[in-house]
C-alpha cells in the first residue's frame, strides 16, 4: 500500500511565450540499503541546488543556446517524488523536507513497503504528473551542470528519452579498477548528445507520453533487466535512446567485498535469465560470454587507459586482481544459476 505526503511548493514566474512544461523528478530510495544515506543526502543537496539555478534561469555557460531556450519553458514549480520501500518514518520525511527549501519543489514521500529498485521507480512514475519524468537513483551524485544539460536535451524534438553518463570516480585502487572494468564508460570530456545503444536508468528522463506507453516493466525474479526490456520496446515503437555525456553522474563502485560478490552473482544470474528463468544452455553460454567479454575489456582498459584514472604502474596488478576476481565470481554465478536456477532466483536481490 502506498501512502503519500505532500506539501505545496514553487512560486509563479513570468509566463513564458510557450506553454510551460512541468518536471517530475522521481528518486528511488532502495539503493541506500547498500550505500547508506550520507551519499543520498549529498545527491539531494546537489539536485536541489541545480534545480534552484534552473528555476532562477541561471544556466551553465556550456549549455547550448537551444537548451537554454527550452529550459525557459520549464515551469519552476517542479515536483519531487521520493519513493521508499521502508516502513513509514516521520523522521525520514522530516529529514527530506529540511533539505528542500520552502517553495523549491512540490515534495511527496511515497511509501510502498517491501518494494525494491524498479518497483519503486514504477510507483514514482504512476504518481508523477509532469510533462517530463526524470528518474534519478539515490546513490549517484550529479556533476555540475548535469540537470541543465540533461533537460536541455529535449530541445531536440527527436529526443524522447535521454540519459546522462554515469561513471565511477577513481579515488582508490579499487574504484579505479571498477572505473576501468565495470559496466560504465570512463568519464567523457568534452561530451555530446548522441543516439546510444544502451540505457542506464540511474539518471534517465522521458517525455511523459512515451513513458506511459513503455515504463519500467517487471523483471520477474531478477534484480536488473528492465532497461534491456525498455530498449527492445522503444525499438519496436521506432524510438531511439539518446545519451548526453555533458550530463554526468558519479556512480559508486560496489560497497565493499560482500556487495561486490552479490553484484557479480546477480549480474551473472540476470544475464542467464534474460530469456528464461528455467535452466537452459543458451542462458549459460550467454552469461559466460558477457562476463568474458567484459573481463577482456577490463584488462585492455587497465593497460591502455590507466593514466586517465590515475592508476600507477605498480598498482596495475592489484587493479587487475580486483576486476579479475569480480568476473571470476560472475562465472561462478553463471554456473550456479545453471545448476540451481530456482535457488539463485530467490537470492542476491540488489
Amino acid at each position: 500500500m502506498t501512502s503519500v505526503a505532500t506539501s505545496p511548493g514553487g512560486t509563479a514566474a513570468s509566463p513564458p511565450a510557450a506553454t510551460p512544461l512541468r518536471l517530475s523528478i522521481i528518486v528511488e530510495w532502495a539503493n541506500t540499503r547498500r550505500h547508506g544515506t550520507p551519499r543520498a543526502w549529498r545527491m539531494l543537496d546537489v539536485l536541489v541546488a541545480q534545480w534552484q539555478a534552473i528555476s532562477a534561469r541561471e544556466f551553465p555557460a556550456s549549455l547550448p543556446a537551444d537548451g537554454a531556450r527550452f529550459l525557459r519553458r520549464v515551469d519552476p514549480r517542479a515536483e519531487l517524488l521520493i519513493a521508499t520501500g521502508d516502513a513509514p518514518d516521520p523522521e525520514f520525511e522530516g529529514a527530506v523536507r529540511r533539505r528542500v527549501p520552502d517553495g523549491c519543489v512540490a515534495l511527496a514521500v511515497l511509501v510502498s513497503e517491501g518494494l525494491g529498485y524498479h518497483a519503486l521507480k514504477r510507483v514514482g512514475g504512476e504518481h508523477a504528473t509532469g510533462d517530463i519524468l526524470l528518474f534519478l537513483d539515490s546513490d549517484v551524485v550529479p556533476d555540475p551542470g548535469w540537470l541543465a544539460h540533461l533537460l536541455g536535451s529535449f530541445a531536440n524534438p527527436d529526443v524522447q528519452v535521454v540519459f546522462g553518463q554515469p561513471y565511477v570516480a577513481p579515488t582508490s585502487v579499487v574504484t579505479r579498477a571498477f572505473a576501468l572494468g565495470w559496466i560504465y564508460e570512463l568519464r567523457d570530456e568534452p561530451g555530446r548528445l548522441a543516439r546510444h545503444h544502451k540505457l542506464f536508468p540511474n539518471n534517465t528522463a522521458f517525455r511523459t507520453e512515451l513513458y506511459r506507453r513503455t515504463g519500467f516493466r517487471s523483471v520477474g525474479r531478477r534484480s536488473r533487466g528492465a532497461s534491456s526490456q525498455l530498449l527492445e520496446e522503444l525499438a519496436r515503437l521506432g524510438f531511439s535512446v539518446w545519451q548526453n555525456s555533458n550530463a554526468r553522474v558519479d556512480h559508486p563502485a560496489p560497497a565493499g567485498f560482500r556487495h561486490s560478490v552479490v553484484r557479480a552473482l546477480a549480474h551473472a544470474r540476470d544475464h542467464y535469465m534474460r530469456s528464461s528463468e528455467e535452466r537452459h544452455l543458451y542462458g549459460l553460454t550467454t552469461s559466460l560470454g558477457v562476463g568474458g567479454r567484459r573481463l577482456a575489456r577490463a584488462c585492455y582498459n587497465t593497460v591502455r587507459y590507466r593514466r586517465r584514472v590515475g592508476l600507477k604502474l605498480w598498482q596495475v596488478p592489484a587493479a587487475l586482481g580486483v576486476i579479475t576476481g569480480f568476473y571470476a565470481i560472475w562465472f561462478a554465478g553463471a554456473l550456479l544459476t545453471h545448476i540451481r536456477p530456482d535457488a539463485m532466483a530467490r537470492r542476491f536481490q540488489v
